[in-house]
């Protein structure tokens, strides 16, 4: 996580700021600036959000270079102290670092022992140490920097500066950074949504690339030498704002049936529709679906579509487990990668393995400028728009949709003659967010819980899990999910009268199976709430504490229905709890650390 800004033009402390704002999503636990005027490097940290290091930066007189940093905590505790910028012992070098050094425990031993002192628990400071100790050995800052990343294992995106020169240095490797020209100002940034009103075109940064930037010039180096980047044109569309909402995460849940609408519009496209066509799948025997968090809950749900639409079997991965289950991997096996940003360490990590043994690599993204979609042999975007709450909402019912046609497409491909928006194109029409007040009235009582349960059988057991993380994520609730017939296996020890036991059944093919699962969880004193899509009689109905109701969709995009009304709950919880629920304790939205 965390995400790194840098500035070569007039006023950087406030061009910094905006930057970090807009990089917010990628952590929070504290931040921090360094602005070079004439020949001094001036600091500014602050623990927490960016607004409490808006608080302290003083104005600063002739400040015409800065970077910028706001941290998620790896190695050590977020404080003022372990805040970025780092400084080298002489106060000569300050840098700027997103990623993991691997390494640094043994590189600081190296540096202790040729008497280089350290101040923070952080691994970055290793950075700033060997860009001094490099520099000392020949005085050219180039191969400071070079020699620097050379020592370096694991991943880094860095932006450097140097008391005594009129630019920055910056280095990539598995951690994103681009790059930005407008006339004699530079921008540097984790991600090209800080260029929005800068710049027209970027850099994108590939790995093993290094360079330093100065006033309308930027030079790039790879380990062969001085080398060239083609721009790209910055296409970020509209960025979003709040405008009437008070939080991100309510905006982007009502944001989910426009992000139905671009879906629908986009794969209509032949040539967005058949992005397949270049493929010869005729030896596929294995498809893996592979995602983190609430990407690994659409994966869940992506596989049984996928073999429900195929006839191929498919199974569903959690990424950060992938590398170590010795899974069959080869070129009869296609891995499908499900991720938001496109720059999840974990999914890249088992996007590599899927490369070394030859399988096909299908990318299900939102970023389509990140690695992940650059990479993958085919990418298929989920057109949701920008997200900025860390808790996913609309992106998570938009990879759904996008892997329901990606799964119809590939069915076409061999031999269906469904027509792969048929489901989505369904789900668009009956699409609605339910009774809000209904779901206010529901959160306010589950509000004063420390613990929920949450069953269900098949695709509603998923659903229950994505529910479950929304509710953990926002609320800090201890909220818990259980296939409902394991209940009876050991589960059914936990509850009590004071339980609210939460119980999907949208599936009809199971429906009295886990109707009375929810009746052995009320016979103990539980207190059922039903999530449901069919009608029940009023003595049915009165067997339950509450019913949440939704729509019959009749086929696998059910799940999009289903699991809306538990984002906007999950909402709500959070802000009778006085919580932000933009921005969750310990959390950042783009997990660039294994």
């Amino acid at each position: 996580m965390c995400g790194i800004v840098g500035f070569i033009g007039k006023n950087p402390e406030h061009v910094l700021l905006n930057g970090l704002k807009r990089l917010e999503y990628r952590g929070y636990d504290s931040a921090g600036i360094a602005v070079k005027s004439t020949d001094k490097i001036e600091l500014f940290k602050a623990k927490g959000e960016i607004k409490n290091l808006e608080k302290v930066i003083l104005p600063i007189a002739n400040a015409d270079i800065g970077i910028g940093h706001t941290r998620w905590a790896t190695h050590g505790k977020p404080d003022e102290i372990n805040a970025h910028p780092h400084v080298s012992g002489d106060k000569t070098w300050a840098v700027v670092h997103n990623g993991i050094i691997e390494n640094y425990t043994e590189l600081k031993t190296k540096l202790m022992g040729f008497g280089y002192g350290f101040y923070s628990e952080t691994d970055t400071e290793t950075v700033a140490k060997l860009l001094e100790y490099y520099f000392a050995k020949d005085g050219d800052e180039i191969s400071a920097v070079s020699k620097t990343i050379s020592a370096i294992k694991g991943s880094y995106a860095l932006g450097i500066l140097k008391k005594d020169k009129d630019g920055i240095f910056f280095a990539k490797n598995k951690s994103p950074l681009f790059i930005a020209k407008a006339g004699e100002e530079i921008m540097l940034a984790s991600d090209i949504i800080c260029f929005k009103g800068f710049a027209e075109e970027y850099y994108p940064l590939t790995d093993g690339i290094f360079g330093y930037a100065s006033r309308g010039n930027i030079v790039f180096y790879d380990k062969l030498g001085e080398t060239k980047i083609a721009p790209v044109a910055l296409d970020l569309g509209e960025y979003d704002n709040l405008n009437t909402y008070k939080h991100f995460m309510i905006k982007e849940i009502f944001d989910t049936k426009t992000a139905l609408k671009n879906i629908i519009e986009y794969y209509s496209e032949k040539t967005n529709y058949d992005k397949l066509k270049d493929f010869d799948f005729s030896g596929i025997t294995r498809v893996k679906f592979v995602g983190c968090g609430t990407a690994y809950h659409a994966c869940l749900l992506g596989a049984d579509m996928f073999c429900e639409k195929t006839g191929i079997e498919a199974t569903a991965y959690v990424a950060s487990e992938f590398r170590y289950q010795k899974v069959k991997l080869g070129s009869d096996t296609m891995v499908v990668l499900v991720s938001q940003s496109g720059e999840t360490a974990d999914t890249l990590a088992a996007f590599e393995l899927a490369k070394e043994s030859g399988a096909y690599t299908i990318a299900i993204v939102n970023v389509e400028y990140s690695t992940l979609a650059k990479r993958a042999d085919a990418y298929f975007p989920i057109k949701a728009g920008v997200e900025i709450a860390v808790a996913s909402t609309k992106a998570f019912s938009a990879q759904l949709s996008v892997l329901n046609v990606f799964a119809g497409i590939f069915a076409k491909k061999i031999g269906s003659e469904t027509d792969p928006l048929s489901d989505l194109i369904k789900l668009y029409e009956t699409f609605d967010y339910g009774n809000l007040n209904d779901f206010k009235l529901l959160a306010d009582v589950l509000r004063y819980n420390d613990n929920l349960f949450m069953i269900g059988r098949g695709n509603d057991y998923y659903v229950a899990q994505e529910a479950s993380l929304k509710i953990k994520e926002t609320s800090y609730i201890n909220s818990n999910t259980y296939y409902a017939g394991e209940l009876k296996h050991g589960f059914l020890a936990l509850i009590d009268e004071q339980t609210y036991v939460i119980t999907f059944a949208t599936d009809k093919n199971v429906l009295s199976k886990t109707l009375c699962n929810a009746e052995e969880a009320k016979a103990r004193g539980g207190k059922v709430i039903l999530c449901t899509c069919f009608d029940l009689s009023p003595s049915d109905a009165e067997n339950f504490y509450y019913v949440v109701r939704v729509k019959e969709l009749g086929n696998s995009l059910q799940a999009v229905l289903n699991i809306v009304p538990w984002q906007i709950i999950a909402y709500y919880i959070s802000i009778n709890k006085g919580l932000n629920p933009d921005k969750p304790r310990n959390l950042a939205k783009s997990v660039t650390v294994e």
